[in-house]
């Protein structure tokens, strides 16, 4: 259910701007394993097997074109990479994970499939109270004399930072943390930490991690009764 909360709007208040404003969270997910139940349900032809080899192929295929550079159409949206970034020259080049040139992975639903997941949405007024989702605005290494580095390839027990807004969680609660997230969905919580801060988290790569890519998950819990996380655009390498 979306539960939708009334707060403070922390804006800059111009004249004819409302006080308070609404944000939402969502407290339900529907996991892998739901989701091949429910397509099995919806038509009795489909194996769990069927469902599940389909899904494997289609998660392959859509990564290996959308790293190829292209589109790539779904039913009801499309995927690709965007590049960003900045220079001083216009002749300087662009070189992904340095400084601040990026490649992000983007999803952008056709117009159709939007509007039909919106009419009739289900929602839940919860009251009011300030709800503090978190965000990660940049992922970046730090170098041996601790300048600040754009490398996103990281060794077991090297240091990923990560900055952004509403970082700050509780360690010792193991729900909450930094989470690396390999491509099959398996999740690895980061144990050892040198700063916890609202703006910037300092976390060290496990030991025994294998060697791949990683999407890389902040978990807080902002409120008494509810976890609320972000996954960051870029990926991040581990190597052995």
């Amino acid at each position: 259910m979306v539960q939708v909360y009334a707060y403070q709007n922390s804006l800059e208040l111009a004249e004819g701007k409302d006080k308070y404003c609404f944000r939402s969270v969502v407290d339900q997910t529907l996991d892998a394993d739901q989701l091949v139940k429910e397509i099995v349900g919806y038509n009795s032809t489909l194996t769990d097997a069927d469902v599940r080899a389909v899904l494997t192929v289609l998660n392959d295929r859509v990564k290996h074109f959308v790293n190829l550079g292209y589109k790539v159409e779904l039913p009801f949206g499309y995927v690709f990479n965007r590049a960003n970034g900045t220079v001083r020259k216009l002749n300087d080049g662009f070189v992904p994970g340095t400084a601040n040139h990026r490649i992000s992975t983007v999803f952008r639903f056709k117009d159709d499939s939007q509007a039909e997941m919106v009419k009739n949405a289900a929602y839940r007024l919860a009251g009011s109270g300030y709800v503090t989702l978190p965000s990660i605005t940049e992922l970046y290494s730090k170098n041996a004399d601790g300048s600040e580095s754009g490398e996103l390839v990281f060794a077991a027990g090297s240091m990923l930072c990560l900055r952004g807004k509403r970082l700050s969680f509780a360690a010792d609660d193991l729900k909450q943390g930094v989470f690396l997230v390999d491509a099959a969905g398996n999740e690895i919580r980061i144990g050892t930490y040198n700063r916890i801060g609202t703006g910037v988290v300092e976390a060290y790569v496990p030991s025994g991690i294998p060697a791949g890519r990683y999407e890389v998950k902040i978990v807080t819990k902002p409120g008494t009764d509810r976890y609320a996380k972000n996954v960051a655009l870029s990926s991040i390498g581990v190597r052995e």
